[in-house]
């Protein structure tokens, strides 16, 4: 029996060091989103109050949740990986390996963060129309486009290879 939970145990923590960046991207999009998420509905509730214009509101809603999320996500990325650029020894930066992430990581952003923010703007404009309040349209728009973005981006991710070369 002890050795099928060590075989377990094992397993468990091969995956997850085989997966760490996976888990680690995830993390950072998720506790951004959320963060991002929150601050979207205070701004869907300011501007339903205070302009029927659902234009606007979707503006606003958006605009919020993308700044608080890409703030947020650039820091928590950031922790997580300053020693894939930083030399070990001397603790500078490793120009080339840093510009070689962010032009990968800024590609698979970028890709997100349309189809996120695309998704949002259309679906709280339809929303509202139907009648749904600001926080309604915010959160279903916010839950729908999260999901797609986040299967876009993890297939992105993994395709180009953002944190280095495919090890075999």
């Amino acid at each position: 029996m002890k050795w099928r939970v060590d075989k377990v145990n094992r397993y468990l923590r091969d995956t997850y060091l085989k997966y760490y960046n996976t888990f680690s991207l995830n993390k950072n999009l998720l506790i951004s989103g959320i963060s991002g998420f929150l601050l979207s509905l205070v701004a869907a509730h300011y501007a339903a109050e205070y302009s029927v214009d659902f234009v606007l509101n979707s503006a606003l809603t958006v605009i919020t949740g993308y700044l608080t999320y890409k703030t947020i996500f650039a820091i928590l990325f950031h922790l997580d990986n300053k020693q894939r650029y930083t030399k070990r020894l001397t603790g500078k930066l490793n120009f080339q390996k840093l510009k070689q992430i962010l032009i990968r990581m800024l590609f698979a952003s970028s890709v997100f963060d349309i189809v996120n923010n695309i998704t949002r703007f259309i679906l709280i404009i339809q929303l509202l129309k139907l009648g749904y309040s600001a926080v309604e349209s915010a959160t279903i728009s916010s839950i729908i486009a999260s999901i797609l973005s986040y299967a876009v981006i993890n297939i992105i991710v993994r395709y180009i290879h953002v944190f280095g070369p495919k090890k075999r």
